[in-house]
């Protein structure tokens, strides 16, 4: 089944790049070298060690959204705050309803060749309307900017591509809240295969927010990947709220000394849910510094599976780096595989690692319901504890409560999901 599948995204992706799509000709040149790198490297399977907890294949779709387009819509409810909005309609920047403010500005296209893995190139082949975001020198924005992915009935079966290139000038500062949505989350069934790219200039502080709450039958790939320059600090939390199938990669690159990061995350799944999380930090310089935590909630029969890799290069001194894994299991048919992983090639280094799996506190639970509270309530204030400090990374206070809203409204306990504990 996987090389029908590669077979027909390979023939499926060639079509759409014969297409008149717009771009310069050495941009289109840059998107068929793409196109050669996936043929070559085809689609990951289980014996690939990064993919060997998913087997991702059998849940893409083989056709891919080709209507350059944008629909003209409402504004969407999950915009924070409409001075700064960037929207896309099934990986169609819509130019008509988003909202620059100033000190952000859309540039040149980058031509790309080095890609991270099979899906990065694929996204670059394919993706129609590609964005390049400069947030400029010494701009402060002290209000979220929201980047918003709404899939609706016309991408059914299909793959959406979105791409953005983000970089952030010196002395930048700008919180992001992106997030993946669609208009039947009950109905509908698609590919969202995304890249987010960032690169921070000396000094730049970006927050950057992903929200992964598509429908429940959709497949996710997502890319964040971050280049870090000196005095720099990169802040990310992936809030996965289950589907289907999910894969999301990270990758966090602190290029100079006194770069910074901030990795975490929280993913919540019920019923058959999968949700793959692969992180990867990587100190290319000394005096760099790097922290992690990522949660996971899981009910039912849902698959959770967290890759986190440190690595620290020859020389690279005096690094602090610290990461920690949490899982709380709500059944006995809940499965977590969890691999926390240090590589270390410098000897004058600060750095930890560790990872928990465990159930539910009888004790705690007793006692809100000898406090009054019904089994199911004391059972979900239970697992909104756990979350929250996951969610209290988020520097920025109105994606924080965001985030806390939308998590108490769509992962609910139920008695269903305790019975055999």
């Amino acid at each position: 089944m996987e090389n029908i599948i590669h077979n027909e995204l390979i023939k499926n992706s060639a079509a759409l790049l014969k297409k008149p799509l717009g771009f310069s000709p050495s941009y289109q040149q840059a998107m068929l070298k793409a196109h050669e790198i996936f043929k070559n490297l085809g689609i990951p399977s289980r014996k690939n060690e990064d993919w060997k907890y998913t087997s991702i294949e059998k849940n893409l779709s083989i056709r891919f959204f080709e209507d350059n387009v944008s629909i003209v819509s409402d504004v969407p409810k999950s915009v924070i705050d409409q001075r700064g909005m960037i929207i896309f309609n099934n990986g169609v920047f819509n130019k008509f309803l988003s909202v620059l403010p100033e000190g952000l500005e859309l540039t040149a296209l980058i031509n790309e060749d080095i890609f991270l893995d099979s899906f990065d190139a694929l996204n670059f082949s394919t993706a129609i309307s590609p964005l390049s975001l400069k947030i400029k020198k010494n701009t402060v924005i002290d209000f979220p900017i929201t980047i918003i992915h709404l899939v609706d009935d016309v991408a059914v079966n299909k793959i959406i591509c979105p791409r953005i290139m983000i970089l952030a000038e010196e002395n930048s500062k700008l919180s992001i809240m992106e997030i993946f949505e669609c208009n039947k989350p009950e109905l509908l069934q698609y590919t969202t295969n995304a890249v987010t790219q960032f690169s921070l200039k000396a000094n730049a502080h970006i927050e950057h927010v992903k929200i992964q709450n598509e429908a429940r039958s959709a497949t996710h790939i997502g890319l964040t990947n971050a280049n870090v320059c000196a005095g720099a600090k990169f802040k990310s939390l992936t809030l996965d709220l289950g589907l289907k199938m999910a894969r999301n990669n990270i990758n966090v690159s602190l290029n100079e000394p006194n770069a910074q990061t901030s990795v975490h995350g929280l993913f919540a799944l019920k019923n058959t849910e999968h949700t793959d999380v692969f992180s990867v930090i990587k100190h290319f310089a000394g005096h760099t510094f790097s922290d992690q935590l990522f949660k996971g909630i899981l009910a039912g029969e849902s698959h959770g599976i967290f890759t986190g890799k440190i690595i620290i290069v020859k020389d690279a001194q005096l690094c602090t780096s610290s990461q920690l894994n949490k899982n709380l299991l709500l059944s006995k048919k809940a499965h977590i595989d969890t691999r926390p992983q240090l590589l270390v090639h410098a000897d004058d280094v600060k750095c930890s690692h560790g990872a928990t799996i465990g159930q539910l506190s009888d004790e705690e639970a007793f006692y809100l319901e000898s406090r009054g509270l019904p089994k199911e309530k004391a059972k979900q204030m239970l697992c909104h504890g756990f979350a929250t400090d996951a969610l209290d990374k988020i520097e920025n206070d109105k994606i924080r409560q965001f985030c806390e809203k939308i998590f108490v409204t769509h992962f609910k306990v139920t008695a269903l999901d305790q019975q055999d504990l």
